[in-house]
C-alpha cells in the first residue's frame, strides 16, 4: 500500500445533526467564542496588565469592542481568520502578532472550518 498524507487544515468537518455547524444554525448568532482569563489586573503588581486566551469557533466571530484606556496585543496560536481594526480588515494566522492601539475598535472573525485561538495581553494607559 502506498503512503497516505493529509493535513487537518485541508479537510472539512463531517456533516450531521449533532455537529457544531448545525448547533450554530439553531442559535441564530455567529458571535461564539470562549475566553479564559489567565491574569487579571488585580493579579499584577502594576495593576495595569491582563492576559487571556480566546477561542473563536469555526464560522464565528467576537462581538467586537474598543477600550480607550487599553492597548492590546494578540498572539495567534492556531488557525486563521480575519482581524478588523477600525476600517481595516486583514488575514491572520498561527504565529502572527497583532498590535491594537489605545481605543481602536477591533474584532476577530473565523470564516474557516477550524478553531482560531490566540493569547491576548492588554496594558492600561498611564495616568
Amino acid at each position: 500500500m502506498n503512503y497516505y498524507k493529509k493535513n487537518l487544515s485541508e479537510v472539512q468537518p463531517e456533516k450531521g445533526s449533532n455537529t457544531f455547524e448545525e448547533v450554530l444554525s439553531k442559535i441564530g448568532s455567529n458571535v461564539v467564542r470562549d475566553t479564559w482569563m489567565l491574569l487579571r489586573e488585580s493579579d499584577s503588581e502594576s495593576q495595569k496588565v491582563q492576559v487571556g486566551y480566546t477561542v473563536v469557533y469555526p464560522g464565528c466571530s467576537t462581538r467586537g469592542h474598543q477600550h480607550p484606556p487599553l492597548e492590546e496585543v494578540y498572539f495567534v496560536l492556531s488557525g486563521q481568520g480575519i482581524m478588523e481594526i477600525d476600517q481595516d480588515r486583514f488575514e491572520i494566522k498561527a504565529g502572527d502578532v497583532v498590535y491594537i492601539p489605545f481605543g481602536k475598535f477591533h474584532r476577530a472573525e473565523n470564516p474557516h472550518s477550524h478553531a482560531l485561538s490566540y493569547v491576548w495581553v492588554t496594558v492600561k494607559k498611564e495616568g
